[in-house]
């Protein structure tokens, strides 16, 4: 949403998400306007903001983009933008109600992701959620391909 666009570059712009992205480059308000008006208005992408229940602050985002909503599939992405943040369980818990939500609310029967082979934290977060892997590309960034079906 246009209000979350500080926190989203933030977010985005942090040494923690940036050095797993594939798109690696810095964003800036602008970028992330456009994208919102090109992506999230005309449905090409669901975005939500991660916040935390108890106290209420926002730490991070998660997406499906990609939606065939004939083939039932869909792309997520997921990441926590506050450090503090990470390693305390917040992306186990949101990514099973995001799975649960795909399956339930949007009708997907399957969910595929990528990620750079070096995100180590991800991939055991995908494993644990059941995802497997079904394939790699090697360039400039090696990028694993996931997917699991709801």
């Amino acid at each position: 949403m246009p209000e979350d666009t500080e926190l989203a570059v933030k977010w985005r712009n942090a040494d923690c998400v940036r050095r797993q992205f594939i798109f690696k480059d810095m964003v800036t308000p602008e970028m992330h306007r456009k994208w919102y008006e090109t992506r999230v208005l005309t449905g090409q992408v669901v975005q939500y903001v991660i916040g935390i229940k108890e106290s209420g602050e926002e730490i991070g985002s998660q997406y499906y983009k990609d939606i065939d909503n004939e083939g039932h599939t869909a792309e997520y992405g997921i990441y926590i933008g506050e450090e503090a943040a990470l390693g305390k369980g917040y992306g186990s818990e949101v990514m099973q109600l995001a799975l649960d939500y795909a399956r339930s609310d949007m009708g997907m029967k399957e969910i595929y992701l990528r990620l750079v082979e070096s995100n180590e934290r991800a991939k055991r977060l995908y494993r644990k959620m059941g995802f497997e892997e079904y394939k790699r590309e090697d360039g400039d960034i090696s990028v694993i391909f996931m997917k699991r079906t709801l």
